[in-house]
Formats: C-alpha cells, sequence, structure tokens
C-alpha cells in the first residue's frame, strides 16, 4: 500500500467523475443547443461541470466567458483530486495543476504588449488560487513587461522570460508560451523522478507523450505560419518525449512541412495528416483519447491520465460551442470534436 495515495478511493472517485463528464446522452444535450445560452444551462445542470459556475464574478457569460469558466472547472477538478494524494505524489499532482499560470501569465503578457488595461483581467484567471506560489496581485499593478518580468524574479518563468521585450513578445506569443513550457515542464520531470518506481514509469510515460504530442503541434506550427529559423524552433522544443528523443526531434525542426508530415506518421506510427483539413489539435487530442482507451494504469497514471482527458474535454467543449455559435450543423461539428459520441 502505498501512504502517499489513496488508490483504490481516487480510482472510484475518478470513475464517477468520468461517467458524469463523458455522459453521452448529455453531450447530445450539448450538441443540440440551439444556442451558447442554451448550451450554458445544460452545463450549468451537470453534476460535474456545474460546479465551475458557483461562485463566478462573470456576469455576462459570452463564449470568451463561458471559455473562462471551462479552463476553471479543469483546474477544479485537479484541485479535488489532490485530497488523495501527500508527499512528493501531492507536489507531482501540483506542478502538473501549474499549467493554468502559464495561460494566465500569457494573457498579461498579451496585454501589456499591447499596452492595454489590465483592469478586470483576474476574471479571466483559471490558475489554481489555492496552490499557486505567484502574487498576481503583485503581477498585475505592472505598468510594462519589464517591470512583470522583474516581479517573476525566483519563479521557475523568469530565465525563461528575462530578456522578453514588447516587440517579442508582440511578434512572438506561441514562442513565449513554449519557453514557460520548456520551464514547467523540467519541474514536473523532475517531481516524477520522486515517485515509486511502478509510478514514475507510468507518470513518466503519460508525460513523455504529452510532450511528444506538444512538440508536433509546435513544429507543425512553427514550419507552416511562423518565419522563423530550424535552430529556434529546435530550442523551443520540449525535452523528455517518449518517442521523439534528441535526434528525431533535431531531424523534426530541420524538415521541411511536407518531410515533417511523413516523418511525424513513421515515429509515431499514425497518421496525424490524413485528412488536409483536419485541425492538427483535434488530431492530437483523438490520439491521446485512443491511447487512454487502450493503456489502463493501476497507479498514479489514472489520476495523471484523467488530468489529460480533462484537458481533451475542455478543448472539445470549446470547439462545441463555436460551433453553435456559428450555426455548424451538429454532423459537421462532431467532426470536429476529439471524443466522438
Amino acid at each position: 500500500m502505498n501512504p502517499n495515495m489513496a488508490y483504490h478511493a481516487l480510482e472510484t472517485k475518478i470513475a464517477t467523475k468520468k461517467g458524469r463528464i463523458l455522459n453521452k446522452s448529455t453531450w447530445e444535450k450539448f450538441l443540440d443547443s440551439p444556442t451558447v445560452d442554451a448550451l450554458i444551462n445544460h452545463l450549468k445542470e451537470n453534476e460535474e461541470f456545474g460546479k465551475a459556475f458557483k461562485d463566478i464574478e462573470i456576469s455576462n457569460l459570452d463564449r470568451n466567458n463561458l471559455e473562462t469558466v471551462l479552463e476553471k472547472f479543469k483546474t477544479l477538478e485537479v484541485e479535488n483530486l489532490l485530497h488523495y494524494f501527500s508527499g512528493p505524489y501531492k507536489e507531482f499532482i501540483k506542478a502538473v495543476l501549474v499549467e493554468g499560470e502559464i495561460k494566465d501569465l500569457s494573457l498579461i503578457l498579451r496585454k501589456l504588449s499591447r499596452e492595454e488595461s489590465l483592469e478586470g483581467i483576474e476574471q479571466r484567471f483559471v490558475h489554481s488560487k489555492i496552490f499557486t506560489n505567484l502574487d498576481f496581485d503583485d503581477l498585475l499593478t505592472s505598468k510594462n513587461i519589464e517591470q512583470f518580468i522583474q516581479k517573476l524574479k525566483g519563479t521557475l518563468y523568469y530565465n525563461s522570460l528575462r530578456n522578453l521585450t514588447k516587440e517579442i513578445a508582440i511578434q512572438r506569443e506561441f514562442h513565449i508560451e513554449m519557453k514557460m513550457y520548456v520551464a514547467l515542464y523540467k519541474v514536473i520531470c523532475e517531481k516524477a523522478s520522486k515517485l515509486k518506481k511502478e509510478d514514475m514509469k507510468a507518470a513518466i510515460e503519460i508525460i513523455g507523450l504529452n510532450i511528444d504530442l506538444l512538440n508536433i503541434q509546435w513544429i507543425y506550427r512553427a514550419l507552416k505560419f511562423y518565419q522563423i529559423s530550424p535552430e529556434e524552433i529546435f530550442i523551443y522544443s520540449l525535452e523528455g518525449g517518449r518517442t521523439l528523443g534528441y535526434n528525431r526531434l533535431r531531424k523534426l525542426c530541420y524538415s521541411t512541412l511536407d518531410e515533417f508530415k511523413k516523418l511525424t506518421n513513421d515515429y509515431l506510427r499514425y497518421d496525424f495528416f490524413k485528412n488536409a483539413a483536419d485541425d492538427i489539435n483535434v488530431v492530437i487530442d483523438s490520439y491521446m483519447l485512443n491511447y487512454f482507451k487502450k493503456n489502463n494504469y493501476n497507479n498514479i497514471g489514472t489520476a495523471l491520465a484523467f488530468i489529460y482527458l480533462l484537458n481533451i474535454i475542455v478543448n472539445d467543449l470549446t470547439s462545441v460551442t463555436e460551433g453553435i455559435q456559428y450555426q455548424v450543423p451538429k454532423e459537421k461539428l462532431k467532426e470536429y470534436l476529439a471524443y466522438k459520441i
């Protein structure tokens, strides 16, 4: 028995949550919603999703605000899991939870780079207020990017951002996010190394898969949309992938777009680009969802797989929201979802 993880209670809790979150009849209601307001009402009625709507400060729930609530839902779910852990296991899950901070820091950086007011921005924050080590109230007093970076001294983000300028922040928004992810995943892998052997193996396996998929997403975007050198693409890539080690990752970064597609399919033995019209993010989510269906864990992997499942569900619900807003036919909208109803 692991004194740092109440596994059987955790397994039961996650199974119950998944039953509520992945209920097919509930998702049919989501897809049948004639308006975003109707979708919001259906989400509020759900025992799991409804928790994210309690005590929210947002008065007018439009599409953008709904996306914020969905991200908060993910944070709340992970916070709830932390009750089942202690010691190095709790520290590991807390490290995974930090991803919400990156989203909020990126939001502040965007506003500062465009010289926009930060007033009211906290309503869009999705990070865990319980477990964060950052003083967001102090960060929000920043008048410019330079002040903001100085306030991050002593945090895991400072070295990644210390040379950031307003011009870079405007031109390379996604690059900056990747730099913060590099810092975060070093911490996550370090925390995983403190787990017991079986749990560490499962954690490194799932984290490695996620790193591979984040790198695929990043390199694909870099090759297709950004005019940057292969050296820079490689620098911004994440270490610790399960299948894409140093040599493979380097080869992908120095390839053409067509070469990248072929190599990616060969390395991961999956056709990520079968349909050119498919959104790469949806294909990646589908790949991970299928992976979790085929691989069951009797250790920390159960919790980690659920956390990454939450990412996929939030992405899908965001797509449902956009589809409803733009009146995309239901059957067509289903094609944009990783979770197949």
